[in-house]
């Protein structure tokens, strides 16, 4: 699943060009110290990670590389920072505790000098910069060396893309949002493709991409893609051979993102079938930062029905409204989801591993976002029970800046809640934060409530829950506009 879930909504801000620093009570430092270390064998082989947010200095952040971790404190790797064409090399010590909270202190520049990270299992784990000068979330992979060639990267794939678009006659540029689908044939081409692409100066709906790739011994590789929008540079890391995380090298466009495997084919109205939790982010055509989030039945057949939507415009919410509308799919398993309410339009893309790209594509909002198939329902509270890894990333409206949190969250199945929170507001950090007195809800569609409670502030968060293993949020308070997603712990 990608792990871009709050990343569009902070985007706006630096686009924008605010800069700011805050957050609420005193920080506990300028990066990571090291915890006890008695966990450090779960990180252990080759990984790929991204990360994106942004800079202090109001600059966009989105950075792509691997890592390879020893299993005993100690990791070397290269990463590719937007905007720049060579890799850097870097190494340190990272620390690993029994609660799969950990942190990595790199002292890198270009990139995040210092990482805290919570390990989901061995295989991945959701990670933030926790530094004063950039913050930014992501994740961490388990790769799959015997993927490491051109000719392993061959079918159809998906993809959801994000950052800074192309300037115009009265504008440096803004928030562009992009979905498509490409093949890829084994031999270092991209042999068709399409994408829909909502930039400041408009929305292009469908059209043709092609372009080269190539892929090093190491797992990194470069692509060219070409289309009537642009021509874009990239630099991606494998995780297996349906899995990329990349990063755009030009200086204009900036985007990043994640291509995945797509769903097979032939593709149809039954494509898109049964439940699915979904959240989105972007900005709204006033320049606020907004989110969407809820839960939704399609029936098979081309009608969608059965779903709420929960809105945070700016920190002006609507919970509760009701979701229906229909959608059409074409041969080569793109969508368009025409909602009545609430008024939308959104191409979609769907992946093999269950998850959906989504993308405005009506002008009335910048928005990209991600709905994942249900199961396992109908839901409970004992639906969420058991320790979580948790990322939360947007806009803190208080200082107008990103605020990325990372942690461990433990559900008791009746309606509790304790764990830890680490938290970057644009540079003030917060660390080893203890959650207290914080309870959550459940409604038998995967929608419910929580209230997580720490010393540096408190969360409202609405909930959708995709299956036992992962649960989406979006924050409904006043003063932040932040989505996210808490994945199970296994270890």
């Amino acid at each position: 699943m990608s792990g871009r879930i709050g990343f569009l909504i902070s985007v706006f801000i630096l686009i924008a060009g605010f800069t700011a620093c805050g957050g609420n009570g005193s920080p506990v430092g300028n990066g990571p110290g090291l915890g006890n270390g008695s966990n450090n064998a779960l990180l252990n082989g080759q990984y790929a990670f991204s990360f994106s947010g942004q800079r202090t200095s109001g600059a966009l952040f989105a950075a792509v590389g691997s890592f390879t971790a020893d299993g005993a404190g100690h990791l070397t790797g290269v990463l590719d920072v937007n905007g720049t064409t060579n890799p850097v090399n870097f190494g340190g010590p990272y620390s690993l505790d029994s609660d799969g909270r950990g942190n990595v202190v790199l002292g890198i520049t270009p990139g995040c000098p210092n990482w805290q990270f919570t390990m989901v299992n061995h295989r991945h784990g959701l990670l933030t910069c926790m530094n004063s000068t950039v913050t930014a979330s992501g994740t961490i992979d388990l790769q799959d060396p015997s993927a490491f060639t051109s000719a392993r990267l061959k079918g159809n794939y998906v993809f959801g893309l994000s950052g800074l678009g192309l300037p115009t006659s009265n504008s440096s540029g803004g928030l562009v949002v992009i979905a498509g689908d490409w093949t890829m044939d084994g031999n270092g081409r991209i042999t068709r493709g399409e994408m829909d692409v909502n930039d400041i100066s408009g929305v292009v709906q469908d059209i043709p991409l092609s372009g080269t790739y190539s892929v090093g011994a190491n797992g990194r590789g470069t692509a060219i893609l070409s289309s009537s929008y642009a021509t874009q540079n990239f630099v991606f890391y494998v995780v297996n051979a349906t899995d990329l995380k990349l990063v755009e090298t030009d200086s204009q466009p900036i985007v990043s993102g994640e291509v995945l495997g797509q769903a097979a084919g032939p593709f149809s109205l039954a494509s898109l079938n049964g439940g699915h939790a979904f959240v989105m982010g972007g900005a709204d055509n006033n320049g606020n930062p907004i989110s969407l989030g809820g839960v939704f039945t399609a029936d098979g057949a081309g009608k969608v029905s059965s779903g709420v939507v929960d809105t945070n415009d700016g920190g002006v919410t609507s919970l509760g409204g009701s979701v229906s509308g229909t959608y059409a799919v074409n041969a080569t398993g793109r969508g368009v989801l025409s909602l009545t309410t609430p008024v939308l339009q959104l191409a979609f893309y769907r992946a093999a591993n269950g998850t959906v790209e989504l993308v405005d594509v009506d002008g009335s909002l910048g928005v990209l976002g991600t709905a994942l198939a249900q199961t396992g329902g109908p839901f409970r509270l004992a639906s969420i029970s058991g320790r979580y890894a948790l990322n939360f990333s947007g806009t803190n409206l208080s200082s107008f800046g990103e605020e990325d949190i990372t942690g461990q969250l433990i559900a008791d199945g009746t309606g509790g809640l304790s764990g830890t929170l680490d938290i970057n507001n644009l540079g003030s950090i917060f660390q080893g934060l203890g959650i207290s007195s914080s309870t959550y809800t459940m409604d038998s569609d995967g929608r419910g409530f929580a209230t997580i409670n720490a010393s540096a502030g408190s969360f409202s968060m609405q909930t959708y829950q995709a299956n036992p293993n992962t649960v989406l949020f979006q924050d409904v308070d006043n003063n932040r506009v932040v989505t996210g997603v808490m994945q199970k712990q296994q270890f």
